[in-house]
């Protein structure tokens, strides 16, 4: 069932209409580096390192940066259920404006690499795709353990009911909702060109 837009929308658009607006110019104590989001949207995206810090946490939900093995992770947990307290995206990511619109109708491929491990490991996680004023896919249930694993969504993004195209991809660290975490290692969001092809109509050959 979609979230109502008036519980979804006051909680995450705003702040991610500004995370996207500014947080991808400036690194606090760096100079402008490239961000996730310069390219073009059919060139896809990667998200990894600290560029992994903007992801925000909906309410019930923590997020914050880790150090492990050498390597920047994003550690999620989340205190409440999906279906509990004030609704939200969990721990999402905001797509810019240009990407939701260039990926309306398009079908895609979300990857994030997960592992949980430690006393409060969760056991899986779930993975969805929303759209302000518009549709949302099925939640991806993802199995989570110490070793690094692919979570896999694919989705076709539906036209917004409204003019403004808004994106979150979400990720639930613990659907039971008991405080558990899971480590996110990146996120990738490619186009499914094999899907495109098969679904694009064959070429009318000529008489």
């Amino acid at each position: 069932m979609a979230l109502p837009d008036w519980l979804f929308y006051p909680l995450v658009a705003l702040l991610a209409g500004l995370l996207v607006l500014f947080s991808l110019q400036y690194w606090p104590g760096n100079d402008r580096v490239a961000g996730p989001f310069d390219g073009l949207p059919g060139d896809g995206v990667e998200i990894s390192g600290r560029q992994l810090g903007l992801m925000q946490a909906g309410p019930g939900l923590t997020a914050q940066l880790a150090e492990e093995d050498g390597e920047t992770v994003l550690r999620a947990a989340a205190g409440q259920r999906p279906d509990e307290g004030v609704r939200s995206a969990g721990v999402f990511l905001a797509l810019p404006e240009r990407f939701g619109r260039a990926y309306v109708g398009k079908p895609l491929v979300i990857t994030m690499m997960l592992r949980a491990k430690g006393a409060h490991a969760s056991p899986e996680a779930l993975l969805t795709f929303y759209t302000i004023n518009g549709a949302r896919s099925a939640s991806q249930t993802c199995k989570t353990g110490p070793q690094w694993q692919p979570c896999v969504l694919h989705y076709t993004p539906r036209p917004p009911r409204k003019k403004a195209v808004i994106d979150y991809i979400g990720l639930w660290p613990d659907p039971q909702g008991l405080s558990r975490s899971v480590e996110v290692k990146s996120i990738t969001i490619r186009l499914d060109t094999a899907s495109e092809q098969a679904a694009a109509p064959a070429p009318r050959q000529r008489q």
